[in-house]
């Protein structure tokens, strides 16, 4: 069973003429609906939308450009600054410099560019591959308690958000519904083995690479998740995979011992821990699995400002790690409206 989307936005133009231009629809997940290649059986369409998620419910709401920017990031990360590490990206056949996608543009003039990037299929085992650079989120309140993360044995003493030299390994479980579980690095080998051992050192290395590269723009990856295991997959270092903050700001928050701003969805996030719900106080305190709490949450307003609020925080992330607008990168990289 897949994501339960509430039906304000399970459909959109877009999936529509997709589906209507002859396109398989073969998986829609919370955020990005995936459609079979309609001429190599080994590549997927995963088209991202403008859906979001938070504490495992998808809200009644789109944010304007968010399918767009996750789209966008990903091939900025895999093609420049994770150039050489093996993805599940396909080139173009026309320009190896395209994806492949932009072979069937001319087939399925539908096909969003700016939403869709042409993947080889490729294996994703049932775990989050989380790496942290700084002590935080899920896994401090356990630090606190045993001077442990994921496994590894951490110094006593370490504040909230504090940085750490060589980014430790904190696997999950990837739960089809419910929150997922925190999980010992150990447990995750014991599972995948020696194939599990090398993803982790590529996912490391990936991780070093991209945080060195986001310091020189005044961003910090707090932390981050990844997916697959022979090959980079799915959606990579975005605002819905990461923690990202301002150089800035940090220093700030560690000052005044608060949370620094996270360019993500926290607007969100922060708006729904106050909503008041007929089971208490808090989105954040329902279960996904259950049926009232679903149909409680796909009926919610959600405040115009904060949606608005959320927009900003992944426009202005983008413009920050790329270096220059979404707008120009469509146009001059991705060539979203033009010809190369």
């Amino acid at each position: 069973m897949g994501a339960v989307i509430p039906k304000q936005v399970i459909e959109s133009d877009t999936s529509q003429n997709l589906i209507a231009a002859g396109l398989q629809r073969i998986h829609q997940g919370k955020i990005r609906d995936t459609y079979a290649h309609p001429e190599q059986s080994n590549l997927m369409l995963p088209v991202a939308t403008d859906r979001l998620s938070i504490f495992d419910f998808v809200l009644p709401i789109l944010v304007p450009h968010k399918g767009e920017i996750l789209t966008a990031l990903t091939r900025f990360w895999l093609m420049k600054i994770l150039a050489g590490f093996p993805n599940h990206l396909e080139s173009s056949k026309k320009d190896s410099k395209l994806n492949a996608v932009h072979d069937l543009k001319s087939k399925f003039p539908i096909i969003p560019l700016e939403r869709c990037l042409a993947v080889k299929k490729s294996e994703i085992p049932p775990f989050e591959m989380i790496f942290r650079h700084h002590i935080g989120g899920s896994v401090y309140e356990k630090y606190l308690e045993t001077s442990t993360a994921g496994g590894h044995k951490l110094p006593p003493g370490l504040t909230k958000w504090s940085y750490l030299k060589k980014p430790i390994f904190t696997p999950s479980t990837k739960e089809e519904h419910g929150h997922d579980i925190n999980i010992d690095a150990a447990f995750y080998l014991e599972q995948n083995g020696k194939r599990g051992e090398k993803a982790i050192g590529m996912f490391r290395r990936a991780y070093s690479r991209t945080y060195a590269y986001a310091c020189t723009r005044g961003i910090l990856i707090l932390d981050t998740k990844f997916e697959g295991i022979d090959v980079i997959s799915d959606e990579v270092l975005t605002p819905d995979s990461s923690r990202f903050t301002t150089s800035e700001d940090f220093q700030k928050a560690i000052e005044e011992e608060r949370d620094p701003a996270f360019y993500d969805k926290q607007p969100v996030r922060e708006w729904g821990v106050t909503v008041k719900t007929p089971f208490g106080r808090g989105i954040n305190k329902l279960d996904p699995r259950n049926t009232d709490h679903l149909s409680f949450v796909s009926h919610l307003d959600i405040p115009e400002d904060v949606v608005i609020a959320t927009t900003n925080r992944y426009i202005d992330i983008f413009r920050c790690l790329v270096g220059c607008t979404l707008h120009d990168y469509q146009r001059n990289v991705m060539y979203v409206g033009g010809k190369r």
